[in-house]
């Protein structure tokens, strides 16, 4: 199944027609190309996008947990100076001291799982850390063209990269894509053609074999054909049933049709009163003239009156029967 993109707002929204629509293997193949870019410029941004908006996360969680930190210690300070101002015969001062304590063991907690976050913030920026997001844009062709990667994977890849893409189909289909961290690039692929198009001879083959059908026959065409090296649409070479194919479809008139006035085997047979062997017989020896049309057995002969040699013999008919005995 070949996918297409198709714009649908007009029939979903007003019941219209789809305002533009097409194949869509010449776009993934361009978006694709893109991607696979050794070291793009594109892939480099996204790659140290990526590590950018790290670091900006990894800031505001440590400030979030900086500001945690602060709260705690003010609780735990505030409940210590509610202990001390309260004298320790009174029954409250065991409630304060509970309180105070449960503080200092969550200041304590808190504490140790800052310290513990900041540590693994800190590998994520490092060195290593860093190369490894580089190599993101070196690895990405590997993991791409992998068998084992589905469709479904890459579209996934391609929603971590590409924010979307906008297709405007005109002369050609101009392509517009909006990459993760606000970088936009277009690009350009031709329109692809209608498959009536596509499958149509070119007009130059088709005149190249209306001129050689004036001296061949259509299995000696086919031949020609593929020593030029033309092919038809599907990238094959020419073959008998294929040029009569095009023949048929572009009303090209074969030898049969353009010999006016050349004459079957049969009926040169009926004319000189021989049967139709006899006359083959006569045209292998080349007293009757024959021009060879269709397959390399069939011809056509030339009128027994327009030919020198057989009108000699035509009013003699000892004369032919002698000439058909020595045969």
């Amino acid at each position: 199944m070949r996918p297409y993109y198709v714009c649908n707002e007009a029939v979903v929204r007003h019941a219209g027609k789809h305002c533009q629509w097409m194949r869509g293997a010449p776009v993934d193949d361009a978006v694709s190309a893109l991607l696979l870019e050794p070291m793009a410029p594109a892939a480099i941004d996204v790659a140290l996008a990526v590590q950018q908006e790290i670091t900006q996360r990894v800031e505001q969680a440590a400030a979030l947990r900086g500001t945690q930190l602060q709260r705690a210690r003010y609780e735990a300070e505030l409940a210590r100076r509610r202990y001390l101002k309260v004298d320790p015969d009174r029954l409250v001062a065991d409630a304060l001291e509970a309180d105070w304590k449960a503080r200092l063991r969550d200041l304590d907690a808190l504490q140790r799982e800052h310290e513990h976050q900041n540590e693994a913030d800190r590998s994520l920026l490092d060195e290593p850390a860093q190369k490894r997001i580089r190599a993101l844009a070196a690895d990405f062709p590997r993991i791409w063209n992998d068998e084992r990667t589905g469709a479904v994977e890459r579209k996934r890849m391609l929603g971590l990269l590409i924010e979307d893409v906008t297709l405007l189909v005109e002369e050609q289909v101009n392509i517009h894509i909006r990459w993760r961290g606000g970088r936009t690039q277009s690009l350009s692929v031709t329109r692809p053609r209608p498959m009536s198009v596509i499958r149509k001879t070119p007009a130059q083959v088709v005149a190249l074999m209306n001129e050689l059908l004036e001296t061949a026959n259509d299995q000696q065409i086919a031949a020609r054909l593929n020593e030029l090296g033309h092919r038809n649409w599907r990238g094959e070479p020419f073959t008998l049933k294929k040029v009569m194919l095009v023949r048929r479809t572009y009303g090209v008139k074969n030898r049969y049709e353009r010999e006016s006035g050349m004459l079957t085997g049969e009926e040169v047979a009926e004319q000189l009163g021989v049967c139709a062997s006899t006359v083959h017989q006569l045209g292998r020896k080349g007293i009757l003239k024959r021009h060879r049309y269709a397959t390399n057995h069939r011809y056509l002969y030339e009128p027994a009156d327009s030919n020198d040699r057989a009108h000699a013999f035509q009013p003699d008919a000892a004369h032919l029967s002698d000439l058909i005995a020595r045969m």
